[in-house]
Order: structure tokens, then sequence, then C-alpha cells
């Protein structure tokens, strides 16, 4: 029987214990990280579409055709036709004619289709650091916001902890008026003191609910309760993942600029093309005919367009704007990470302290209520002592919060996925 009891309490110890791991796997399910996965399938179909042009490209057509004078069904040269009219056969020419047939090209030799190619692979591997990003930015709101959960229920129990505390002082406090030991006004500020706490954990409790929605929409689960969290892993710090997004732009940017000026390279085509053609009874010896013809072509082209140029200059205008941007951002993303590093080592220091101030102020409380009882303080400074350790408490929680809200913004700067790190 205790075997059974012992497992089940390690199981809810570890159910608890990766109530995160939970919600961040949820996260991964939900539509808000699907239409990542569909960017990053668009990317891989773009980049294919860019291969598929390396490969012939056929049409098949079906054409009538009328014209105001006779016309050949296909070129006929002087010998032929002197041979079809000593032969009296049709000679190929009539106003109406229907052709059918197919038609096919593909490159040879396109320089810039190279270089969009290689563009591809950055395109999607840049879909594929966007889908990080969000996924990383939304734990990170997860975990803040469950964070504030946590600081919010234990706020309400801390509240709760002084509604009791001023209900017994209540009890004791109606017998010694009851007994004219106490003037009936002291209990007047003890009611309205345990109204006030009341009314605050009435607001506490409309933010919870605010909170749980807020990871709902993100996971699909309601959550009902959170628990302690602890960290599981370092931050690993090795580079910016919003400058791994503006490596990729800009490398992007930069075979832009390089297909831009590839487009006025030679480019080899060839094409070739083969239909069947007909006139039914409208010919000069008023025959019905069928001719087929066909042609195959290689093709050199050589470009020459001034909106070529001005391509190459709108390339190099946005490859300065990523780099420019890039700089930018780098500056911005290590100042950020400096401060939230030191703010982290503040808060550290002030949780201490909290800690200390939480002790100090619940051991003067005690002091107060015993005062208070034997009657060598006033409700006023007793009750200062009920807010001063309320006061205290709900400083700690929210110091433990805010430290969670920026190890996650921190993760999400560096690229770390805060599954590994928390739980």
């Amino acid at each position: 029987m205790k075997r059974v009891l012992f497992s089940l309490l390690a199981a809810v110890v570890a159910l608890q214990a990766s109530q995160l791991t939970h919600l961040f796997d949820a996260l991964k399910k939900q539509p808000v990280t699907k239409v990542d996965e569909l960017l990053v399938k668009s990317a891989k179909l773009n980049r294919q579409k860019v291969v598929d042009k390396f490969f012939p490209s056929i049409n098949l057509f079906a054409t009538y055709e009328y014209y105001n004078s006779y016309t050949n069904l296909r070129p006929v040269p002087p010998t032929e036709a002197n041979s079809l009219i000593a032969q009296h056969q049709p000679l190929p020419f009539a106003k109406n004619i229907q052709r059918v047939g197919a038609s096919v090209s593909m490159p040879l030799f396109v320089k810039e289709l190279f270089t969009i190619k290689k563009k591809m692979k950055h395109i999607v591997k840049l879909s594929k650091l966007k889908r990080e990003l969000d996924i990383y930015t939304n734990e990170a709101i997860i975990l803040g916001a469950y964070a504030n959960l946590n600081y919010l229920q234990n706020l309400t129990k801390s509240l709760e902890a002084r509604v009791r505390s001023l209900q017994k002082t209540h009890e004791d406090l109606a017998i010694k008026v009851q007994t004219g030991r106490a003037a009936p006004v002291a209990l007047d500020k003890i009611d309205s003191a345990l109204d006030a706490l009341k009314i605050a954990i009435g607001n506490v409790q409309t933010n919870e609910a605010k909170i749980r929605q807020q990871i709902e929409a993100l996971t699909g689960i309601e959550l009902q309760k959170a628990t302690n969290i602890e960290k599981v892993g370092r931050i690993d710090e090795e580079s910016f993942l919003a400058l791994k997004i503006f490596d990729q732009k800009c490398k992007s940017a930069e075979l832009d600029l390089q297909a831009a000026k590839e487009q006025f390279l030679p480019k080899l085509l060839l094409e070739g093309k083969w239909s069947e053609n007909y006139a039914q009874k409208d010919v000069l010896l008023g025959r019905s005919v069928h001719r087929g013809y066909g042609d195959i072509t290689l093709k050199l082209v050589l470009p020459l367009s001034k909106e070529k140029w001005t391509d190459i200059e709108l390339a190099k205008v946005n490859l300065l704007k990523e780099q420019t941007q890039k700089s930018q951002t780098k500056i911005e993303l290590e100042s950020k990470a400096k401060s939230l590093k030191k703010q982290l080592q503040v808060l550290q220091h002030m949780q201490k302290l909290a800690k200390s101030r939480v002790q100090k102020a619940a051991s003067l409380l005690r002091y107060a209520k015993t005062a208070f009882k034997v009657g060598r303080m006033i409700e006023e400074e007793y009750l200062r002592y009920e807010e001063g350790l309320l006061t205290a408490q709900s400083k700690l929680y929210e110091i433990e919060a805010k430290q969670w809200q920026l190890l996650g913004q921190l993760a999400v700067m560096y690229g770390n996925d805060l599954e590994r790190i928390v739980q």
C-alpha cells in the first residue's frame, strides 16, 4: 500500500514538474505554430519552382485560324509545289486552317537561374529561423504568463492568510467589546481592513482569469493552477537569433544583386515546335489536306535594357538596407542583453533581501499581535504590521516572477528553446 501511495505521489510530482513542458509541447501543435510551418513549406516550394525552370517546359495547343486570302498550312518550296501540281495533288493553302501540336522550351545556360537557386536556399533557412523565433517568443510569453499566474496564486494565499489573521483578531476583539474593554469602533476598523483584503482577492482572481485566457489562447490548455518553476538548463549565449536571420537576409540580398548583374549575360535557350495542320475542303484543288510541320531552334539571347540597370541599383539599395539594419540590430541586442543580465543580477540580490524582509515582517507581526492583544498597541499600528507582511510577500513574489520573465526574454534573444531551460 505504501508503495502504491509513493508511486502515485511521484507521478503527481512529475506531472507538476513538467507542466510547463506540456504547455510548450501544446504550443507546437497550435495553429499559431502551424502557420509558421506552412510558411517554411511555402519557401521550399518556391525553391522547387526555381529548380523546375531547368527542366523542359511543354505546351500543347490547338488553334482555328481564318484568313481573308489563301494562306499556306506550312512553307512549300517551289520544287514541292511543282511536284504536287504535276500529280494533281492539292497545294497546302486554305482560308480556314486548324492546327494541333506541341511546343517545348528549356534553358541550356542561364547564369542568373543558378544564382536565384542559391538564393532560395537562404530563403528556406530564413523561414526556418523565423519559425524558431516565433516559437521561442511564444514560449517566453507562456513562461511570463505562467510566472505571473504563480505570483498571483501566491499573493492570493497571502491575502487569504491575512484575512484569517484579521478574522481571528476580530473574534478576540469582539469579546473585549462585549465586556466593555474595547470601543466598538475598533471592530469597524478591522472590518474595513477585511473588506479591503476581500476586494484585493477579487482583483487578483480577475487578473488570474486574464492570464489563464492568454495561456489557453497559445496552447489550447485551460490551466487551473500553476506550480513552482524550476531552472534545469543554462542559456546558450553563442549568438543572437535575430542576427542569424539578418545573415540570411543579407546573403539573399547579395545574390539578388548578383542575379541582377547576370541579367546582362547571354542566355542559351533550346526551343522546339511541332504541329499537325489541317484544311477541310478549302484548298485550291478542292480537297482536304493535312501537313505536319516542326522546327528546333538553338537560341542565343543577349538582353539589353535600361530597366535592368535600375534593377541593379535597387538590389544595391536593398543590400545596403539589410546590412545597415543588421548593424543597428546588433547594437540594440548587445545593449539589451547587457541590461537584462544586469537586471537579473540585481533581482537575484533583491530576492535575498525580500526573503529576509518577509521573515522580519512575519516576526514583527507576531510581536504586534501580542502587543495588540494585551492593549499595548492601537488598531492602526497593528494593521500596519499586517499590511507590512502582505507588502513584503507581494514584493517577493513579484521579484520572482520578474526574474522568469527576464530569463525568457534573454533566452529568445539568443535563440534558446525554453523547454530545455525551465520546467
